[in-house]
């Protein structure tokens, strides 16, 4: 299945922020694996696909070399990755935005195929992706209609999920196969632990 940037009506974000204090404020996203930054991974997948791409972050100056794509600081603070669906909803070129963690250094574009296509084939606010009880919304996509609701939320929740928001939304899980493949493309980096685990990974893991 190929996929070319100028039939992608979705925008590509990778939220980065965060206070990653288990790595003594250092941007996750910047993190080496191998000798290669997880936000290099990330970009390098991604581009291949999207014609625009978002970073959400409150730190523009730890993202040097990545000032051609669109970098945005959360409009809404301290409201976890919510904040940052909010700030990339509102500058997105395109109907409908896929979000991404930016601490996840396997992403597969395989997958990322596989749910533009299931996204594009419903009609829906948000396509999530779930492997048996596991969902992901931090890889999901999220329609620019949602962007009132959210904002509303945000503005007078006292609890700031992603679960407790999309209870209102019309969402459509993606249920995958049980695969490795799948799972590694969930991974995400919390824990300097984390980090040691995924540096036995050679190259031909991550792409």
């Amino acid at each position: 299945m190929e996929l070319v940037k100028e039939q992608n009506n979705v925008s590509a974000v990778i939220l980065a922020g965060g206070a990653n204090k288990r790595f003594n404020g250092k941007t996750k996203a910047n993190i080496q694996i191998s000798g290669v930054r997880i936000i290099a991974r990330t970009i390098k997948v991604l581009h291949e696909l999207f014609d625009d791409i978002i970073i959400v972050t409150n730190t523009p100056e730890d993202f040097k070399g990545y000032q051609h794509f669109t970098l945005v600081p959360d409009e809404i603070k301290h409201v976890g990755p919510l904040g940052g669906i909010h700030a990339a909803l509102k500058v997105a070129k395109h109907d409908a935005i896929f979000v991404f963690a930016s601490d996840m250094p396997c992403i597969s574009s395989k997958l990322v195929k596989k749910h533009i296509e299931f996204y594009t084939k419903r009609s829906c606010d948000a396509a999530i992706p779930r492997i048996n009880d596991f969902k992901e919304p931090l890889h999901a996509i999220y329609h620019k209609r949602i962007f009132n609701k959210l904002d509303t939320f945000l503005k007078g929740a006292d609890k700031y999920s992603i679960e407790n928001f999309i209870k209102d939304l019309n969402v459509r899980y993606h249920n995958l196969e049980d695969l490795e493949e799948y799972r590694k493309a969930f991974i995400n980096i919390n824990t300097p632990e984390d980090l040691t685990c995924m540096e036995i990974y050679s190259e031909t893991h991550f792409y």
